[in-house]
């Protein structure tokens, strides 16, 4: 899986900066299921960090496909990146949220060689986010 993240940053409602954080690849598991526990069973790509407040934040990449009878193909993805001084939205069932955290998923007919799409930024992440900040990210799949 190779996956090209971009920071966005907005303010006042406008977009006021793209930045491309990084290009980071890896393997993945690859494995045959319905495609239910995709998500769960994904693996993370390191080699990715943000700049911030004058930190490098780790950013979590990560991956995975299953093959399901007929064929069918299941891939998922997700970029995320929680500060060290995140705190919940929910004091006491959330965990920390995340400053910036996108995924997607997606069902190809088959068994392709390849396959990519892109990440939609979770709109929670987006309104609560000091400045307002989210990852565009676009996933290349290839056999």
């Amino acid at each position: 899986m190779t996956v090209t993240i971009k920071l966005v940053e907005a303010s006042h409602g406008r977009v006021s900066r793209i930045t491309e954080l990084c290009k980071v690849s890896g393997p993945i598991p690859v494995y045959a299921d319905d495609g239910r526990a995709t998500g769960a069973n994904s693996r993370e790509i390191a080699g990715c960090k943000m700049p911030w407040k004058g930190k490098n934040l780790d950013v979590s990449v990560r991956g995975a496909m299953a093959v399901a009878r007929g064929p069918v193909t299941f891939a998922t993805a997700s970029v995320s990146v929680v500060p060290p001084d995140a705190v919940p939205l929910c004091p006491d069932v959330c965990a920390p949220q995340p400053l910036a955290d996108s995924s997607g998923e997606i069902r190809v007919s088959g068994t392709p060689k390849s396959m990519a799409f892109s990440l939609t930024p979770n709109p929670a992440s987006m309104l609560n986010a000091k400045p307002t900040v989210w990852f565009e990210a676009d996933i290349a799949l290839a056999d």
